[in-house]
């Protein structure tokens, strides 16, 4: 949190720099408008962005050299800071809350100061806006639709025109929604002194654009500026209005003059405009956050063999946090916030799974162990049981589809002894048939010439007629066969003529089945001792000279053992 609040302040703080530097002076009051709201949105959703990076796993694995420690283990390894920061950030929370809880009662202060003024007050509607006449002494200002004014002086006509102009062009514009929206950012980021200055700004630029209003509206500058000028000195006025409210700001009256006669030309509108997309553009790639994930394809199994960083630690603690949060409404995992939680709890230590966020229960792949089944996986479950069982009743010959196996075999293992014993039970499916026998070496072509006819029989089947390139069935060739038994000369017919059976399929590697066993979610074990698959893939690919065997049962999760010894089946 306090990482996201330092960018958070030095995207806001950039912002303000480049608007101080380019856009403060310009007549182009509807863009700076529009910039100032969006400068405070984006200093906080751009160090919220996460950018994932898919690169190979060799890139993300790194061995530590030397031996050496990870820094951030020996910082949680010191006694003195783990007992500072179980009171500091007590602490700190605490004082934020005071801070909230003290700007939340000025924001309803105010806003109720505005709603007492309107029902206590005689209102006077004029078109689209309502005059609210105050028996006090204060300078015009507005809120939404509501023009407050002093009753004396609208009564006696002593307000010009020009200043009613001036407010009616407040309420146009709708200049109270940006109050509001930085009035309740103030309540949030109370702290953030950056929030108070571009407050100020944002009240200013309200200013020159209903100064603007009134120019536009015919009156000349002079003339305008000297009413602004003669209608402030006149009186003496209290200026008590509320901080939700546009009012006329005295104050700043010769900056405002200065950009009245300030002339911007198109091209330097465009210009200008344009230059904030490359800055946007910087900041995005400088204060977002990047996490390098492993590419889809890969298992995750084999790529995390080093502790999560802290930023991987926040993200994971973030998702977590979320769905521990939704388990009982039953709101299901994306598949994309499941991958990441998975990869970085394999990723993080055991220190750290102990520091972090219970895994989720109930998520599409179980990574604790004894959790037991969720209410989907158990649904899946029981439609698939259901299904096959009534087949096996109804007909001996059934059609079984090998992956619907696994599944069963996979979410009956995750279920706990009682969510079995209320599950439908497992298909006790026959055993399959026996595989075919491999065939025979090839029998020895045979060549028989008559009449220049060459065959060339393979198996007692026809394989080609050589010479006339003319087709003939069996029968008519076994006739010729019979009729011309002396005269067959067994001899190789040449290659190409000859249909060989296909090379057998190479043998899998123990480091790859072990990768594919580690998708199914399966136990390893060394020497008798469980291991992670991570540790088991990690052993295979430094040792080649390792033995593994393999097995499944059913209701269990496959084992996987590693030995340097022999295994004995």
């Amino acid at each position: 949190m306090v990482l996201f609040l330092l960018k958070s302040a030095a995207c806001l703080a950039i912002f303000m720099a480049f608007y101080k530097l380019v856009l403060e002076n310009e007549r182009m009051h509807g863009f700076k408008r529009l910039y100032l709201i969006l400068a405070l949105l984006l200093s906080i959703t751009i160090p919220s962005i996460t950018f994932v990076e898919y690169v190979e796993v060799s890139s993300l694995v790194q061995e530590p050299k030397n031996g050496a420690t990870p820094l951030t283990e020996v910082i949680a390894s010191t006694p003195a800071e783990e007992s500072l920061s179980l009171d500091t950030p007590t602490i700190l929370l605490s004082l934020y809350l005071l801070g909230v809880l003290l700007f939340s009662f000025r924001f309803f202060k105010n806003l109720g100061n505005i709603l007492v003024n309107i029902r206590n007050n005689p209102k006077l509607r004029m078109q689209s806006f309502i005059n609210v006449l105050l028996k006090d002494d204060t300078v015009p200002h507005t809120f939404f639709n509501y023009i407050f004014l002093n009753q004396k002086e609208f009564e006696a006509r002593k307000i010009p025109q020009e200043v009613l102009i001036h407010e009616t062009a407040h309420a146009k514009q709708k200049h109270s929604l940006d109050i509001l929206f930085i009035e309740l950012l103030q309540v949030i980021f109370w702290f953030n002194p950056l929030i108070y200055i571009i407050k100020k700004w944002i009240k200013l630029n309200h200013e020159f654009l209903a100064d603007q209003a009134v120019l536009d509206h015919g009156t000349p500058t002079p003339y305008y500026q000297h009413i602004l000028l003669q209608f402030a000195s006149s009186t003496n006025r209290k200026d008590n209005q509320s901080s939700l409210a546009n009012a006329i700001n005295y104050s700043s009256i010769k900056k405002r003059f200065t950009v009245m006669k300030k002339r911007t030309s198109k091209n330097s509108v465009v210009l200008r405009s344009f230059s904030a997309i490359p800055l946007i553009t910087v900041l995005l790639l400088g204060f977002s956050e990047q996490v390098t994930l492993p590419k889809e394809e890969v298992a995750s199994a084999e790529i995390i063999l080093n502790d999560a960083t802290e930023a991987e630690i926040a993200q994971y603690n973030q998702l977590a946090k979320k769905y521990n949060a939704i388990a009982q409404e039953k709101r299901k995992i994306t598949p994309e916030n499941l991958k990441t939680l998975e990869l970085i709890y394999r990723k993080m230590s055991e220190k750290q799974k102990k520091e972090a966020e219970p895994f989720p229960e109930c998520p599409e792949t179980q990574t604790h162990k004894k959790l037991g089944a969720c209410s989907d996986q158990i649904t899946e479950y029981n439609t698939l049981a259901k299904k096959y069982n009534a087949m096996i009743v109804q007909s001996g010959n059934i059609h079984i589809r090998k992956k619907d196996v696994d599944r069963m075999q996979y979410l009956y293992a995750l279920m706990t002894t009682k969510q079995r014993a209320s599950a439908e039970s497992f298909p006790d499916f026959p055993k399959p048939p026996a595989p075919p026998t491999p065939p025979g070496p090839p029998e020895e072509a045979v060549s028989i010439a008559d009449s220049n006819i060459e065959v060339v029989v393979n198996e007692q089947r026809i394989v080609k007629i050589l010479e006339n390139k003319e087709i003939y069935d069996e029968v008519s060739v076994v006739e010729h066969l019979n009729q011309h038994t002396d005269e067959i000369n067994p001899h190789i017919i040449k290659a190409g003529y000859i249909q060989m059976p296909p090379n057998p399929p190479e043998p899998k590697t123990p480091l790859k089945h072990a990768k594919e066993m580690a998708k199914k979610d399966a136990v390893f074990y060394l020497e008798d001792e469980e291991i992670t698959a991570e540790k088991a893939i990690k052993i295979l690919k430094k040792n080649k000279n390792i033995n593994i065997d393999s097995r499944s049962k059913k209701g269990q999760k496959p084992q996987v053992r590693l030995s340097v010894k022999p295994i004995e089946i």
